[in-house]
């Protein structure tokens, strides 16, 4: 189901193009990345689709009935005053239900309206609300802030964590997120990809992570010297397609360049009553000049790997064997290490426990088959020191 249409939207500042001619849709379920080096358009194109600011030109078109969380960059809290007011300020079921039962409870006398706040709560779900609501601090590491903290004490930081965390439980259909791992640590983004991954949330989102990236989207758009590119994969198939994209507009550039080379005679020889074929040729020219003319940007697009985050491969040992002389310290040895393991290395003097320890380090070569180490993988080596 098709929750949005995006049809060729411009944005220009002055006489400056940001982007042009942008089309892209984004159905329910699927989670797209918007890539771009800064200055592209990126926190622009997230405020057009949130309603905050318009395109110049094209559509931007919601399905009926949807409802969209936006994760801003900013603080978003300058109307509040506290974090319960933040939490509990929303306009959702969960917060009416909540608030008819408060009344209620305050009015015991009035038997229609308890009975009207008890159907709200079982029909919303909402007597689990307040224990999502802790467990999301908890996970977020914001549980030791009273939810009478006022909001202006807290860091930027933990400004964008409790934003988060409204926006996780306010349930939106569309999540649009503007860096969401900023500020969170590994166990946090761990928990936010798993839940970000799931088969009902849809997402667009700008991240530097390329990990996170990978992990959680299955669509990649670009945002590239004004136009836009959609690629259906992760971050290493949208590389390969950027690449391959690059190379053709090289070619096109190549020879257009070689006709401009051509006309620009014909253009001079010709006089200026021309006749109306001559006419068309002339219009030909100018778009090959522009097209001869055009400039592919060979800066890179950066997206980071946070160098402590652990992926899931850690270490492989394939078909090790190493030995000295007649001693053998591992024979067609085969293990793969996980992530949380805690293994213990026992044996005799000499046995080789050292040198099996400098092997996992890349220290020490193998006599035959493979160490593989995750490429994000630090190790930490404390060695024994004869004094």
């Amino acid at each position: 189901m098709n929750l949005l249409s995006v049809e060729e939207i411009a944005k220009r500042f002055g006489e400056r193009t940001l982007f042009a001619d942008v089309t892209f849709g984004l159905d329910q379920g699927q989670k797209m990345a918007l890539v771009a080096k800064n200055g592209e358009g990126k926190t622009t194109l997230l405020e057009m689709l949130s309603g905050d600011t318009n395109p110049d030109t094209g559509n931007i078109v919601w399905r009926n009935g949807i409802s969209v969380g936006y994760l801003r960059q900013d603080n978003p809290f300058k109307e509040f005053k506290t974090v319960k007011e933040v939490l509990y300020g929303s306009d959702n079921d969960f917060v009416r239900a909540l608030n008819s039962y408060e009344f209620a409870i305050e009015n015991p006398n009035d038997d229609d309206a308890m009975q009207k706040a008890l159907n709200l709560m079982d029909a919303s779900k909402a007597w689990d609300y307040e224990a999502k609501i802790d467990k999301l601090l908890s996970i977020f590491g914001m549980d030791s802030l009273g939810k009478n903290q006022s909001i202006d004490l807290l860091s930027g930081g933990q400004k964008k964590r409790i934003a988060l965390i409204k926006l996780i439980v306010d349930e939106p259909d569309v999540f649009i997120l503007d860096e969401p791992t900023n500020h969170l640590d590994i166990s946090m983004i761990e928990w936010l990809e798993e839940f970000l991954s799931g088969q009902n949330i849809t997402l667009f989102m700008v991240t530097h992570d390329r990990y996170f990236l990978t992990r959680v989207c299955n669509q990649i758009l670009e945002l590239d010297n004004g136009s836009g590119y959609k690629y259906s994969g992760d971050y290493e198939y949208f590389l390969e397609k950027k690449a391959e994209r690059e190379e053709n507009l090289s070619a096109e550039i190549g020879k257009a360049k070689n006709l401009y080379r051509k006309e620009i005679e014909w253009m001079r020889r010709m006089p200026k009553a021309r006749a109306t074929k001559a006419k068309s040729r002339e219009d030909r020219f100018y778009d090959t000049e522009k097209k001869a003319k055009q400039k592919i940007n060979k800066d890179e697009l950066q997206l980071s790997i946070k160098a402590e985050r652990l992926g899931g491969k850690i270490v492989e040992l394939h078909h090790v064997k190493k030995s000295f002389d007649n001693l053998k310290i591992v024979d067609d040895f085969n293990y793969t290490f996980k992530k949380g393991d805690k293994i213990g290395i026992a044996g005799k003097n000499g046995v080789g426990k050292t040198t099996f320890l400098n092997i996992l380090m890349g220290l020490e070569e193998v006599d035959s088959g493979k160490v593989i180490t995750g490429e994000t993988v630090q190790f930490g080596y404390l060695s024994l020191i004869h004094i």
